[in-house]
């Protein structure tokens, strides 16, 4: 998945929205070490690298919808 930086801001504060185990220091994101990132988010919440992949996708697909609509 690609995630962009201005993305980011937008898909970190939904993450914490929903996951309120999640601290800023769980969402930082480096481009290139998506995986890390997967795999730290699930750890923390309980669930799989792809449940997370998934769950920022869905995030992600519904944040550029939006954007488009405006």
């Amino acid at each position: 998945m690609n995630i962009r930086g201005y993305q980011w801001s937008v898909l970190k504060k939904l993450l914490k929205q929903r996951f309120s185990e999640l601290s800023d220091e769980d969402l930082v994101f480096e481009r290139g070490k998506e995986r890390e990132l997967y795999m730290r988010l699930g750890r923390k919440t309980g669930r799989s690298q792809e449940d997370v992949a998934r769950i920022i996708k869905g995030m992600q697909q519904a944040y550029l919808q939006q954007s488009t609509l405006l």
